[in-house]
């Protein structure tokens, strides 16, 4: 009998083919990181039905004065709500004021979870100039100087669903003033702050909750949006590191037919040893409206406004709102006494749900203006 000669004899595990398919999954999925090249930069066909617009307008504040406005959107449907989009626009004024921005954003994985924001604008501001401070601003004559300012920002968010949204980004800036009259500079010299330009980078993490029935034209629900960052010093040309928060809480109500109150509080804080030229000031087309966007500056602002929104006839609306504010440099200095108050009333034409044309008549302390633009302040 022939006899079985084990020492050559092989031992074969049983292939786990569970096992094996699971290798192959893992190494044909495309990493986060390629994940996100895609989105960015896959081709779009006819059957993502790319849309292409255009729009020409017209923007008026105290600051640019009539400014002829020009905008391109290129927008193809997400998993979201909200299209992936990307939008090119530039903005130029007769008084020599000049913005060019491009600002994007993408939804991308599960039920379109991801989000990506990213912009990069610059332009140049010819200001005026009252100096640094509450009582510079009450008491100093007008002066003025010129500001060329380049910002770019990225922005991730994770959507938890139910509204809430959590991220973390990156942003930078850069500012320089130039073209100082004589009483500029001596207003910048005594308050001591006499650096002309500044590039720094912030690092930050943000938490966004939005219960808004619409983002564009809210009449019910809320919104509280916190965001904060550092900027490091090894990341700029400013020899200390900065702190910046920003903090936003808005609140809608539905009273009657057409009629919608619409609550909002704002701060805006930076650290002690930041320079001047990264100052939140009061005025703009968002809060504060009337108020010149510059006068009234500090290292820390906080304000509240109520807007009462009524709609009149088809399109047509009207708004009235009131708000205080307060510009201060350290938590210890604020003064009651030294509170803005605002008002004003504007004129709303509505053209479908996500467009508004705004036109408002603000005032406050020593200033009042008009401002025309698109959208509700908040």
């Amino acid at each position: 009998m022939a006899q079985t000669d084990t020492r050559s004899a092989q031992h074969y595990d049983p292939i786990d083919y569970s096992a094996v398919q699971r290798q192959l999954d893992r190494a044909s999925r495309p990493t986060f990181g390629q994940r996100l090249g895609d989105i960015l930069t896959q081709p779009l066909s006819q059957s993502e039905r790319l849309s292409l617009t255009g729009r020409l307008g017209v923007a008026y504040t105290q600051e640019t004065n009539l400014a002829i406005t020009a905008a391109a959107t290129a927008a193809y449907p997400s998993k979201s709500a909200n299209p992936n989009d990307v939008q090119l626009s530039a903005m130029v004024s007769v008084n020599g004021f000049f913005n060019i921005r491009a600002i994007g954003n993408n939804y991308f994985g599960t039920e379109s979870r991801h989000h990506l924001q990213y912009q990069i604008s610059g332009g140049t501001l010819p200001i005026r100039f009252w100096g640094l401070g509450y009582e510079a601003a009450d008491n100093n004559p007008r002066t003025k100087y010129t500001r060329h300012d380049v910002n770019g920002s990225l922005r991730y968010y994770f959507d938890f669903g139910g509204g809430l949204r959590v991220g973390t980004g990156a942003d930078f800036d850069f500012g320089k003033a130039a073209e100082f009259t004589p009483e500029a500079e001596t207003y910048l010299a005594a308050s001591g702050q006499t650096r002309r330009s500044l590039y720094t980078t912030a690092i930050g993490l943000g938490v966004d909750l939005d219960r808004r029935d619409n983002p564009y034209t809210s009449t019910s629900g809320y919104r509280i949006a916190l965001y904060g960052e550092v900027r490091p010093k090894a990341l700029g040309n400013f020899h200390k590191t900065l702190w910046h928060w920003t903090i936003q809480a808005d609140y809608f109500l539905s009273l009657w037919r057409g009629g919608v109150v619409a609550l909002d509080l704002y701060g805006d804080i930076w650290s002690h040893s930041t320079p001047w030229l990264l100052w939140p000031s009061a005025g703009g087309d968002s809060r504060m409206r009337g108020y010149y966007y510059g006068r009234y500056t500090d290292r820390k602002m906080i304000t509240a406004q109520a807007e009462l929104r009524q709609t009149i006839y088809g399109p047509i609306g009207i708004s009235i709102w009131g708000g205080v504010g307060s510009l201060f440099d350290r938590w210890s200095d604020f003064d009651a006494s030294q509170i803005l108050p605002n008002g004003g009333v504007g004129l709303r034409l509505a053209s479908g749900n996500r467009t508004t044309l705004r036109i408002d008549y603000g005032f406050g302390r020593h200033s009042s203006g008009v401002i025309i633009n698109v959208n509700e302040a908040f």
